[in-house]
């Protein structure tokens, strides 16, 4: 599915408009990942002998196709099916009208698919069925373990394969050695870790995603300035992060936070990934205090395994749109208390948001957001008839997302909104009762186009979602909802 002689690039003499050159031995469907990924607007031309294609590539996602007579899914099929050529990439003034609708990791998935059953028809068929896997029929979670210490792939090993329910199929000590493997061992899950020798994380993920797309779950220590790549390697497609296992800590309750982290990263439909789309920044200061407005209305966003970078993209316009309903928003994170800090500052950086992490007691603002973790005790109360945000001492047995819905449900009523996206940790559900019996509103992202459906089925099967939303449609869906209640 390659093309094998050049591609030329559109230059101007004279001018600074990027590169002109020749790429060779190129696979077209690496390039066109690489180009969603990178989240590119590009219209590529495709030659093979006389025949001539055409695919539209506008923000990463790629939206028409056309090739000879038709257009749409098939033509890019067709384009893909060509084992050789050439291509270059044609200015165009306007964009086409969409014909595609599916998102590129299914395209391209399908068209090899496509690709092997066609070679498939026309090689001999097997003579027998021996070289079918020995363990074919073994359901366990097949995982990957890549880490550079010896000692860290052990212990990982022992953790997972202590539990009948997960198989560890390979380990690695650096990226360059995973992706020979997960071509081999087509894993069902990959631990990451961030920094290794040879290949790091950061390409090692890349790599992944455009190869062959599974689950990622990144493992490493906490702290030193280790956030930001964090959340870098989130945007990038990794479902999820866990912290490695430590000394100091009851070494069965790690095992079991870790095997639960597992279990849900491994459902995630890698194939609904998309790059977070956040505006520009606006220029400012994250250290200067939030406007004194009192809060009216407040939004709380709760995401989890899979939905960091839905996250994000909610984020960048729902703050600036609740500022002109006299509402704040709550963010809940998955990742570590350690990292609410650097998550307000991130927000700040790359989406121009006012954020704040909960680690006092907190005036609720109108305008800004407020960075907490679900697994730590959050309260809202009044204080001198104002809305805070109170950290409280854990509680032995309270389920910590139940006890902070459940008292800003108190406080807000009907003024209140819960969006759940992918992965959403909504504790037994008994704050999101309370958010009910107050006439407050729960709005899910709708459960296809997310990565981590699981713990949304739960909330939709117990009858708890008001409105299950498109994620272009989110902001408004909250916005709307408020003013019809006053």
């Amino acid at each position: 599915m390659g093309t094998k002689d050049a591609s030329s690039l559109d230059h101007q003499h004279g001018t600074d408009c990027g590169f002109a050159g020749t790429l060779k031995n190129i696979q077209l469907n690496d390039l066109i990942q690489m180009c969603c990924l990178s989240a590119s607007s590009i219209c590529m031309r495709v030659t093979k002998d006389d025949r001539i294609g055409t695919i539209f590539i506008v923000d990463g996602e790629i939206v028409h196709a056309a090739c000879e007579d038709i257009v749409g899914e098939e033509a890019f099929f067709r384009i893909l099916g060509w084992q050789t050529g050439s291509f270059e990439s044609i200015e165009v003034s306007t964009t086409p009208q969409r014909t595609i609708q599916n998102n590129y990791h299914y395209l391209i998935m399908e068209a090899a698919r496509r690709v092997d059953e066609k070679a498939g028809l026309e090689s001999e068929p097997s003579a027998t069925g021996h070289d079918l896997p020995e363990d074919t029929a073994d359901d366990r979670l097949r995982v990957l373990i890549v880490d550079d210490s010896p000692m860290m792939r052990k212990i990982l090993s022992s953790m997972l394969t202590a539990s009948n329910r997960v198989k560890v199929v390979g380990m690695a000590s650096n990226g360059e050695e995973a992706i020979s493997m997960i071509d081999d061992l087509s894993p069902d899950l990959v631990t990451l870790d961030v920094n290794m020798p040879v290949m790091d994380g950061t390409s090692t993920i890349k790599h992944i995603m455009i190869k062959k797309p599974c689950p990622v779950v990144i493992t490493s220590n906490p702290g030193d300035g280790s956030s930001k790549s964090i959340f870098n390697f989130l945007e990038l497609g990794a479902v999820d992060f866990m912290s490695k296992p430590t000394k100091n800590q009851d070494i069965l309750v790690q095992q079991q936070k870790i095997l639960e982290r597992i279990r849900v990263a491994a459902t995630a439909t890698v194939g609904n990934f998309r790059i977070a789309r956040i505006p520009k920044a606006k220029t400012g200061n994250p250290t200067d205090k939030p406007v004194d407005r009192v809060c009216r209305r407040l939004v709380i966003v709760i995401t989890g395994p899979g939905g960091h970078p839905e996250q994000m993209s909610l984020l960048s316009g729902l703050v600036p749109a609740m500022a002109d309903e006299d509402g704040a928003v709550v963010a809940l994170q998955s990742l570590p208390s350690s990292f609410s800090e650097p998550f307000a500052r991130y927000l700040f950086e790359r989406c121009g948001c006012q954020a704040s992490p909960i680690d006092h007691e907190t005036s609720l603002c109108a305008g800004n957001c407020y960075v907490g973790n679900h697994g730590w005790p959050l309260t809202v109360t009044l204080n001198d008839h104002r809305p805070v945000i109170v950290p409280n001492a854990p509680e032995k047995g309270a389920i910590q997302v139940d006890r902070l819905l459940s008292t800003a449900a108190s406080v807000f009523k009907q003024h209140l909104a819960v969006v759940l996206l992918s992965g959403a940790n909504t504790g037994e559900q008994e704050g999101l009762r309370a958010v009910h019996e107050n006439g407050g509103r729960i709005i899910l992202r709708k459960r296809a186009s997310g990565m981590v459906a699981e713990p949304l089925d739960q909330v939709v099967e117990a009858g708890l979602a008001d409105e299950e939303v498109n994620p272009s449609d989110l902001i408004k869906a909250v916005v709307n909802g408020f003013d019809l209640k006053h």
